[in-house]
């Protein structure tokens, strides 16, 4: 990318970004049952305006950065502050949103007549709007971070929730001469020597890499997953900045929680950046789920797979969502929502092995219907205890045992009391279980406020289990998901009934 291309393209998106933050202030307009005085017009304007000063900024900055981070510019900052753009970009988005919701609060203080409900409504939609965009140019862990705080509405306000969501879908794959330079250093040798083909067009983009279909010389079709090449530093990178920024905030307001978030990162990210991690995870849940022929999991070919590059079989499928695809297949989508929890509360309850991230890009459907699960950089082991305390908690909420629900919560980390509310203690164990309202933002603040932060090894859980149930309500929302989990509940693994 050459300089003018690089202010061209962030010119673009700033202007961008400024048209969505005007429209904003219109809608609120047209929103309004009352007239809006002229006073609280203007301050609306000037929200804009501090808005797009810090737009300016960090359109700057993201020359740099872009510049630096396809190697256009190596030249421009010295090794030790390669990534200082980054940073910068990062911490500017950090100032502005934190400055709105600053000067918010402050006229609400002064000038209460100033400060509508709407006024914070467009506050949220411009902060969510604004790390929406940050992720999506930024990529890395920047989107990870963001798909986390997706279903974490304990943590954030509903539009934050809403925006982040469409991280899942929404991550731009790298130049072909990017990836097959990659693959040809891992390999050490030429691609034609291992590959009889390879598709330049990926099929499918992730966060920290993406995935291209090729053919073996013995006619084998195999999907090369490959990490971007930038990758490692980027993330010691952007986990330094992140933590410079959440300490920050937390000591300027101690209300701002986002600490869980982070230390999801710091201890998911290793995890999923080790390809031989995953290779040996796929293989480990590929055996304990051989039993079952409705479930499918790509073998690794483990003399072609290093730590930056995994080949494994290429298994094709329809995305999981899209029922008119299942429909038009003879594939029942309520079938599938069936499948997909049965399959999952055996992995939790019984199995003590949990692919734990499911969001529709990594479940693809066959017939009969067979679920193909994809993308275990993320499949993790449960500890006995954690898995026998989720057992006793669904157990506990099936008898209505309050007492047994309550010491379970404590046993996974809760700091369940006398005091905490009944309602709370049900929504928790429904929200856990995906059994409950997990996308209900209302649910999360409930929670966050009653019961503090979720236990950092229960995020990965929980998290997989919100997905999981934003998945079962697009194709099954009837589905009766707490008859399913009580089925495994009952059961110790090894098959002993309780």
């Amino acid at each position: 990318m050459s300089w003018r291309a690089g202010v061209v393209t962030t010119q673009a998106d700033l202007g961008r970004q400024v048209e969505r933050a005007l429209a904003d202030v219109g809608a609120a307009l047209a929103a309004e049952t009352e007239p809006v005085p002229q006073a609280l017009l203007m301050v609306r304007i000037g929200d804009v305006v501090r808005s797009s000063l810090f737009l300016s900024l960090e359109a700057a900055l993201q020359v740099q950065e872009r510049l630096v981070r396809t190697g256009a510019a190596p030249a421009v900052w010295p090794p030790a502050a390669r990534w200082l753009p980054r940073a910068l970009v990062i911490t500017s988005v950090a100032a502005d949103l934190y400055a709105g919701y600053v000067a918010l609060r402050s006229r609400a203080a002064r000038a209460p007549k100033l400060v509508r409900p709407r006024d914070w409504q467009l506050q949220h939609q411009r902060g969510a709007t604004r790390l929406l965009d940050t992720a999506v140019a930024l990529g890395g862990t920047l989107i990870k971070a963001g798909q986390i705080a997706s279903v974490r509405g304990d943590l954030l306000p509903a539009a934050y929730v809403e925006q982040l969501a469409s991280l899942q879908d929404r991550v731009p794959p790298h130049p072909w001469s990017t990836i097959e330079a990659a693959i040809r250093r891992e390999f050490g040798r030429p691609l034609d020597e291992v590959f009889a083909d390879l598709d330049p067009q990926p099929v499918a983009a992730a966060s920290l890499a993406q995935v291209h279909r090729g053919t073996m010389h013995d006619h084998r079709q195999v999907a090369i997953k490959v990490q971007y090449p930038e990758m490692p530093d980027l993330v010691s990178a952007d986990l330094a900045a992140l933590g410079a920024i959440v300490r920050g905030l937390g000591r300027l307001e101690p209300g701002i929680r986002l600490t869980p978030v982070l230390e999801h990162l710091r201890s998911t990210l290793p995890l999923e950046m080790d390809f031989g991690h995953e290779a040996a995870a796929m293989t480990q849940l590929r055996a304990a789920l051989s039993h079952r022929d409705d479930v499918v999991i790509p073998e690794v070919i483990r003399e072609l797979s290093t730590r930056r590059v995994l080949v494994m079989d290429f298994v094709d499928g329809i995305k999981i969502t899209d029922n008119a695809a299942l429909q038009q297949a003879g594939i029942d989508p309520r079938s599938v929502a069936a499948l997909l929890n049965d399959v999952y509360a055996e992995q939790v309850l019984q199995l003590g092995l949990l692919h734990a991230d499911p969001h529709p890009g990594n479940l693809l459907i066959q017939p009969g219907p067979r679920l193909v699960i994809l993308d275990h950089g993320l499949t993790v082991e449960l500890r006995p205890a954690l898995v026998d305390a989720l057992s006793t908690m669904m157990r506990a909420l099936l008898a209505g045992d309050l007492p047994a629900l309550s010491s379970a919560l404590v046993e996974l980390g809760f700091p369940v009391g006398e005091d905490t509310d009944l309602g709370s203690l049900l929504a928790l164990a429904g929200v856990l279980m995906g059994t409950g309202e997990a996308d209900a933002p209302t649910i999360g603040e409930r929670l966050g406020k009653a019961l503090g932060d979720v236990p950092l090894e229960l995020l990965t859980v929980g998290r997989a289990l919100t997905l999981l149930s934003g998945v079962t309500r697009q194709l099954d929302p009837e589905l009766d998901v707490l008859e399913i989990v009580a089925h495994h509940a009952k059961t110790r693994r090894g098959g002993e009934r309780v």
